[in-house]
C-alpha cells in the first residue's frame, strides 16, 4: 500500500473514533438527564406518600408521625432490653407471617 492510502485510512479511522466517542458522550450525558429526572419523580412520589402517611396516622391517632417517633426514641433509651426483644419478636413474627407459602 502506498503512503497516501495509509494516511487516508488513519484518518478515516480517526474521524469515526471522534465521532463513536461523540455518541457515547451525548447518549451518555441522555442517559444521566433521564436518570436524574427519574430519581426527582421517585423523590417527590415518596414525599407526598409519606405527607398522605403522616396526615392518616394523625386522623387516626391524634398525634402526627413526628411525635410517635419521639416517644418511641425515648421507649428505646429508657428500655434498651425490651426494645430490643420487642425488635426480634416482631422481626420473627414477621419473617414467619412472610415466610407462608
Amino acid at each position: 500500500m502506498d503512503d497516501r492510502r495509509l494516511e487516508s485510512m488513519s484518518d478515516t479511522a480517526q474521524r469515526n473514533a471522534r465521532r463513536l466517542a461523540g455518541e457515547a458522550q451525548d447518549a451518555a450525558t441522555r442517559a444521566g438527564t433521564y436518570a436524574q429526572a427519574r430519581a426527582q419523580e421517585m423523590a417527590d412520589r415518596a414525599g407526598e406518600y409519606a405527607r398522605d402517611m403522616d396526615a392518616h396516622v394523625e386522623r387516626l391517632t391524634g398525634q402526627p408521625m413526628e411525635a410517635w417517633g419521639r416517644d418511641a426514641r425515648r421507649y428505646v433509651r429508657s428500655h434498651p432490653l425490651q426494645a430490643i426483644a420487642i425488635t426480634i419478636g416482631v422481626g420473627f413474627l414477621l419473617g414467619k407471617l412472610l415466610a407462608r407459602d
